[in-house]
């Protein structure tokens, strides 16, 4: 049950990889929207974009890896709780 599968490994760092290239994609489009959108209003370079969308998509990886750890522990919890 606690096995080390290596394929399962690989799957869930292309997952976490693939949900911080989204969130990244994402955060990056929204601020061209709001950029073209609040033009007159608000002056956004393209470097202060990335910058924004890297910090997003970092708080976003943050979470998941919580997630991840958190779900990993309730796992080992039950298992913990069968073996007795």
């Amino acid at each position: 049950m606690n096995r080390f599968d290596p394929l399962e490994t690989i799957k869930e760092i292309l997952w976490f990889l693939a949900v911080t290239a989204i969130a990244f994609g994402w955060m990056f489009l929204m601020m061209l929207i709001i950029s073209f959108v609040a033009a007159s209003v608000v002056k956004i370079t393209i470097p202060v974009m990335l910058v924004t969308a890297v910090c997003f998509t970092v708080a976003v990886d943050i979470v998941a890896v919580i997630r991840r750890i958190t779900k990993k522990r309730k796992e080992r919890e039950i298992q913990r709780m069968l073996r007795e």
